[in-house]
């Protein structure tokens, strides 16, 4: 059996996977995708997103159930496409099974983010003491994170979706993803590479002539809340649509890997 795993095979997969459960993945989407966003969007205050400058303020609350409903749709989905002969229902009830297992690797994550930043703090601290400003090696310090960070984010790519299969505790789970990905750096990255750029050509694509036309019905009609209200749904209608297929994707994409015993 090769080891090698066709991108393009793959993709097709997902393409009618999703096109055969439209009707049933869609609606768990828009709730762990759409309604995020268009709640995140809502809460940030006009005057702050008409000049892009955010202040920091109790709106960043409503961040917690976005992240949450997010969680959950990941999981719903994984699940959903993991396991064809289960309902909806048992999915659903699946996802809300693993979500505490999903805030321990989220805590980890974070943890281990604050360990990453202490030497760069401290780097940055010998900087201003030599130099009176961050220099050489905070920019140094910096990079390293970043790749760091990058290396992981690749390498946990399936990881919601092995939480989704499998379940059991998060530092069990860290290791099975590791297993899992292992070798497989180089692809994976240009996966995620390739799957960024087209998410974002896609978005771009679709919302700016969406942008256009609901500012001018604002414009035209003076009712420019709700034509903003108008495009954040339909922009997270998108953006649910999107991020449903990439999840299907990634759910195959583990199941390929999990099978060869990468």
């Amino acid at each position: 059996m090769t080891n090698r795993i066709s991108v393009g095979a793959l993709w097709d997969e997902s393409i009618a996977f999703v096109r055969a459960e439209y009707s049933l993945l869609m609606p768990v989407g828009a709730l762990g995708f759409g309604l995020p966003l268009v709640m995140m969007l809502l809460a940030v205050p006009v005057d702050q997103a008409e000049t892009g400058r955010l202040v920091p303020g109790l709106w960043l609350l409503w961040f917690v159930p976005a992240g949450l409903l997010s969680l959950f749709g990941s999981l719903a989905l994984s699940a959903m496409t993991l396991r064809r002969g289960a309902t909806v229902a048992e999915c659903i009830r699946l996802a809300f099974r693993r979500l505490p297992s999903a805030f321990g690797l989220i805590l980890l994550h974070l943890g281990f983010q604050a360990v990453l930043g202490l030497p760069v703090a401290a780097l940055a601290r010998i900087d201003m003491a030599t130099r009176g400003q961050p220099g050489l090696l905070a920019a140094l310090g910096n990079f390293a994170v970043l790749a760091v960070l990058i290396w992981l984010f690749v390498r946990l790519m399936p990881i919601w979706a092995l939480l989704a299969d499998r379940g059991g505790h998060p530092i069990d789970t860290l290791r099975q993803a590791f297993a899992v990905t292992r070798g497989r750096y180089r692809h994976l990255l240009l996966i995620r590479v390739t799957g960024a750029v087209a998410g974002v050509v896609a978005l771009l694509v679709l919302l700016i002539p969406l942008g256009a036309v609901c500012a001018l019905i604002g414009a035209a009609t003076g009712a420019s809340a709700v034509a903003a209200t108008i495009s954040y749904v339909l922009t997270g209608a998108i953006f649910a649509a999107l991020l449903t297929l990439w999840t299907v994707y990634v759910a195959l994409l583990y199941r390929r890997l999990a099978n060869r015993g990468m």
